[in-house]
């Protein structure tokens, strides 16, 4: 982006308040001109950060440039990291599964740099951190994509590298689970509850890597 940075960062940062409406009604609702606005798309799709058709949408390069301006602020502003705090809970069983898929464990692997222990740990977190937990939610993380094996689709999921008690793992927010928000899911390339002798209903925290 060069010197352009911060002019073409400013209009993606518009554009994605209006992504799936044509340009007439994005210029309408963002109270800019249409010749304004129809010369912004020209430039971000030339360079690849805006997707071509009759709908605004961010291209992958559109939105990684966004994530990378949000790190930039969070890592300014010290926001590097916060703590949750919970309980340890028994989980549906269902992590082991999931975990154990291929399209799911090769790219733990690629991504997080661990063959995760097939299972996850439940925690349930705390009235505070519930909150906190919810900016998880808005922030990039690590994508891990979703995939179809021919019968079935599985959602993506987004990661974030944790600690727990000195063991490197990784908090999962999960855009399908039977789980309610007040729940996540740890996965780590250990049984964590052998690794730290956890047992349902221990207090424990959480430390989550941001960037």
């Amino acid at each position: 982006m060069g010197g352009q940075r911060p002019i073409i960062l400013g209009y993606l940062l518009l554009l994605a308040k209006a992504e799936g409406s044509t340009p007439a009604e994005a210029a309408k609702a963002l109270g800019i001109s249409r010749q304004g606005l129809y010369k912004a798309l020209r430039k971000l799709r030339a360079l690849g950060y805006v997707e071509q058709g009759s709908y605004i949408r961010l291209s992958e390069s559109g939105r990684n440039a966004l994530k990378e301006a949000l790190r930039d602020l969070m890592g300014y502003f010290g926001m590097t990291a916060i703590r949750l705090e919970g309980y340890v809970a028994r989980g549906l069983g269902e992590g082991a599964y999931y975990v154990s898929l291929e399209g799911y464990k090769r790219q733990i692997e690629e991504k997080l740099g661990f063959a995760p222990y097939p299972g996850t740990l439940n925690v349930v977190l705390t009235p505070d951190s519930l909150i906190y937990r919810r900016y998880l939610e808005a922030l990039p993380g690590i994508v891990i994509s979703g995939f179809s094996d021919g019968v079935r689709t599985y959602g993506s999921v987004k990661a974030f590298r944790c600690k727990m008690r000195g063991v490197d793992c990784a908090l999962l927010v999960i855009e399908r689970t039977h789980h309610g928000p007040e729940v996540v899911e740890i996965i780590a390339p250990v049984k964590l509850r052998d690794a730290l002798g956890l047992k349902d209903g221990d207090p424990i925290s959480v430390e989550v890597q941001l960037l």
